[in-house]
């Protein structure tokens, strides 16, 4: 089921995503459940959730033998889809969505034995904002 929280912005690392093959989904992350998680990826099993009156943050992440520029490639292509909207920023597309902040670190082991994605969503209550 897909949720839409308030505002957010996701950071894609984007290097070497032009001529990567997409990858696709079937399933979306049990943490961040309106984030789809890309076939060759596992998600771990013990997610941080923390929850206050000001909003609330969860960090997951995933991984598996996936090339880490795959994996940008599929969010690049899939996020706008489900409403974010990119921005280019110093640390790469960034993509916002209302309220939300989703982060997404790709890092790849020396060897590319193992890529692993880590996510960070951030969601803000509208009456905590400060006005832009």
């Amino acid at each position: 089921m897909l949720r839409h929280f308030a505002s957010a912005i996701v950071i894609v690392a984007a290097a070497g995503c032009a001529g990567a093959p997409a990858a696709h989904a079937t399933q979306f992350l049990t943490a961040i459940d309106d984030v789809p998680l890309p076939n060759g990826l596992t998600e771990a099993p013990e997610p941080m959730i923390f929850e206050s009156d000001q909003g609330r943050v969860v960090r997951t992440s995933a991984e598996g033998n996936l090339g880490g520029a795959r994996v940008s490639a599929f969010y690049a292509q899939t996020l706008p889809a489900l409403g974010w909207k990119p921005a280019e920023t110093p640390d790469g597309v960034v993509y916002a969505r209302e309220d939300e902040r989703l982060t997404i670190r790709v890092r790849e082991r020396a060897n590319m034995a193992l890529t692993k994605v880590e996510f960070e969503l951030v969601v803000t209550l509208a009456s905590t904002r400060l006005p832009d």
